[in-house]
């Protein structure tokens, strides 16, 4: 996963500087295998459970050494199917008007038929995103839905005073690169490796080998 996120941002040849940081010695061990990766020991306070990645994004962003640089991003190794292609088609959408431009992908189900349960009752609030809900008018015919999307991880990308200015991807006009499901795999579990892996057997993914 580190290996593929790792190439895809050294082949967009788009960066001057590629920051991998980790408070894994094993893995700062191998990311400072390839001469274009700088390495960075992850302090502790960033390295917990509950850390947000973006609080490692600010402090990183906030380095005077970085005065100079245009433009910040980040990109995750739990999104590894993505590619130089997808970063450098990314990074042209980023106009001066844009504070960001982020990688999504495409729901794989309606959000307009969402619901929550409560888990004591094992009751069902079919309003809790629409109301009334399509599944309570019925009308859940999928094709007069309109299409949501979820940030995928695969990029981040903003300029460094605006990121520096709000510190958080989203705010001010933020678009969005559609990346297809495929290339979206997002791996938080040992199921999604699984997955993961079968698609590259089966060379469902193959542009990134």
């Amino acid at each position: 996963m580190i290996q593929h996120t790792l190439e895809a941002v050294i082949d967009s040849e788009s960066f001057e500087t590629i920051l991998f940081s980790s408070d894994d010695e094993e893995m700062l061990e191998f990311a400072s295998r390839r001469k274009e990766i700088l390495v960075e020991k992850r302090l502790s306070s960033l390295a917990a459970d509950n850390t947000k990645v973006i609080d490692l994004v600010k402090r990183i962003a906030e380095k005077e050494e970085y005065d100079s640089y245009d433009q910040i991003g980040l990109f995750l190794p739990t999104c590894p199917f993505r590619t130089a292609k997808h970063i450098t088609e990314g990074i042209r959408l980023l106009d001066q008007d844009d504070f960001s431009v982020v990688s999504v992908c495409e729901l794989s189900d309606p959000l307009q038929l969402s619901l929550t349960l409560d888990e004591k009752t094992k009751i069902i609030n079919a309003n809790a995103v629409l109301s009334p809900s399509p599944l309570v008018t019925g009308e859940t015919r999928s094709q007069d839905f309109e299409t949501y999307f979820r940030v995928n991880g695969g990029f981040y990308l903003s300029w460094m005073q605006k990121f520096r200015t709000k510190e958080n991807f989203f705010q001010g006009q933020v678009k969005g690169y559609r990346m297809d499901k495929l290339h979206s795999v997002d791996i938080d579990h040992q199921i999604d490796l699984e997955y993961a892996n079968m698609l590259l057997e089966k060379k469902y993914i193959n542009d990134i080998i």
